[in-house]
């Protein structure tokens, strides 16, 4: 038996003891977990086979349109997006002859993302963690939701959270093993960095996340140690990322490596208005509302080259900063509180009248339902998180000695750069989504250890200043808008 990650015990691999069926699929509770969650995530596809799109969903098929007729990658309004989403909307329509086929393949993809997190809560934890993580995933609504959607959080999640995984293994401190074989370790840097180039693909953001894949392979380990596989993982992001870039960069006449919504973003969070939303309750719901942004804020560049656009919008947007520095730092906690808010996009389909059918009770138990998961997710996660601060890696006993974990700081990395981005741009809860997960894995080791996860926490007086501090500072996030679920909340 090795040394579990976080200071506890874990098997040396994930097969059980005939060595034959991996541990996903060997425990009885999981594969309930994995088949609830995959009935409640087929539902909404078969009752609500002819779902309409709203917003950035009309944006992205309009988009895989436009691919199916030969215009190949276009902007849409200004937006020039990331074209991985758009292009598989168009692979799916043109393979089966139906708009709206990506949703069997976002089915698979939350399969196949529950099963990584159970791998990483039975390695990084143990086995009543893998349980908690694989019942907490299956049952959150927000997850069900998005599987249904034609937004890209169920793809880019698979993505991200692979992507760490296979840091993981190319670390040595995750175990890959499929019916019995056990897969080497060396390609896992190859594979992570294809795995964040497809992230780059997929959402703009990410554009950025490569450095902090590097550091979390050389996290603890020497340089000398972990040289060739930082190269590696490099050369694997340039190659996925590169053909597009070429591609887009010539057909635009400007630098384009994924996405160019920078400027966009920079129009909608740093302007004269308060920074925009499109969540129910606190953001702009209809296209009118978007429309008369215009009017009382800076006005649009209007080029017509969507580059050269944006190039024109980030101006106008750093140049509001410049001119207004002390009005751009006020408005950081209200763009993080935009992301934060407990509610999601499930909250503002219901409210829209869609699912049509559901009892009210079901409805309103389901916008209950919510935050409730939202909570649970980032305070129990971030409890978790930091009792996990401190605690010995996986094998340290071993020649594969890692010294501190490498997954709280790599997780913690990402989240604390996607939150940065956030903050000086505008926020929505669809940002949030992708993050969740990670964080998910954190919960699952609270759940694992509620007592030892505290006891580590107030082991150290730095660290518990922090966890309360951090918890208090993300309740009042968190709240500023939970009320926005109902309307009738603080009518009376």
């Amino acid at each position: 038996m090795a040394s579990g990650s976080f200071g506890r015990v874990v098997p040396p691999t994930s097969l059980n003891s005939q060595g034959q069926t991996p541990f996903w699929w060997s425990d009885r509770s999981l594969r309930l977990a994995l088949g609830v969650g995959f009935f409640l995530r087929l539902a909404p596809m078969v009752i609500w086979a002819e779902k309409t799109c709203v917003h950035d969903e009309c944006s992205y098929q309009k988009l895989a349109d436009g691919l199916l007729q030969g215009q190949g990658i276009q902007d849409f309004s200004g937006w020039l997006w990331a074209p991985a989403y758009p292009a598989m909307l168009a692979v799916m329509e043109l393979l089966t002859g139906y708009k709206g086929a990506i949703q069997p393949l976002q089915l698979v993809a939350t399969v196949l993302t529950q099963i990584l997190l159970i791998g990483l809560g039975r390695q990084l934890y143990n086995d009543r963690a893998a349980r908690g993580i694989a019942w907490f995933y299956a049952l959150n609504p927000t997850f069900i939701f998005y599987t249904s959607s034609y937004w890209s959080e169920t793809i880019y999640t698979l993505l991200l959270v692979s992507a760490v995984w296979m840091l993981g293994r190319s670390r040595g401190d995750l175990r890959l093993s499929w019916w019995g074989v056990e897969a080497a370790p060396r390609g896992g840097a190859w594979m992570a960095g294809l795995l964040v180039g497809a992230c780059v693909l997929f959402r703009g953001v990410a554009t950025y996340i490569l450095p902090i894949f590097l550091l979390g392979l050389w996290w603890g380990r020497p340089f000398a140690a972990v040289r060739q596989q930082i190269f590696s993982c490099c050369i694997a992001v340039v190659l996925v990322v590169a053909p597009y870039s070429l591609y887009a960069t010539q057909k635009f006449g400007e630098l384009v490596l994924s996405d160019r919504t920078l400027g966009q973003m920079m129009w909608l969070g740093n302007n004269t208005f308060d920074p925009v939303s499109f969540d129910w309750g606190h953001g702009i719901l209809k296209g009118e509302e978007y429309q008369a942004l215009d009017l009382i804020g800076r006005r649009h560049c209007g080029i017509k080259n969507p580059a050269a656009n944006d190039r024109c919008e980030t101006e106008g947007g750093l140049r509001w900063i410049k001119e207004h520095p002390t009005e751009f730092l006020q408005r950081v906690p209200l763009r993080v509180a935009q992301m934060l808010t407990p509610h999601s996009y499930l909250t503002r389909h219901l409210r829209w009248g869609r699912w049509a059918g559901l009892p009210d009770l079901v409805r309103e138990a389901l916008i209950l339902a919510v935050p409730f998961f939202t909570f649970s997710t980032l305070i129990g996660g971030t409890i978790g998180f930091f009792g996990s601060l401190g605690r010995r890696s996986l094998g340290e006993k071993d020649s594969r000695s890692t010294g501190t974990s490498w997954y709280p700081f790599v997780a913690g990395m990402i989240v604390l750069y996607h939150v940065a981005a956030i903050a000086v741009l505008a926020g929505v809860s669809r940002y949030r989504v992708p993050l969740e997960p990670l964080w998910l894995v954190f919960l699952g080791g609270l759940w694992a250890d509620p007592r030892g996860t505290l006891e580590q926490i107030s082991s150290s007086n730095l660290r518990y200043g922090l966890w309360l501090a951090t918890v208090g500072v993300l309740l009042l996030l968190m709240l500023r808008f939970l009320p926005a679920g109902w309307s009738w909340w603080l009518s009376w």
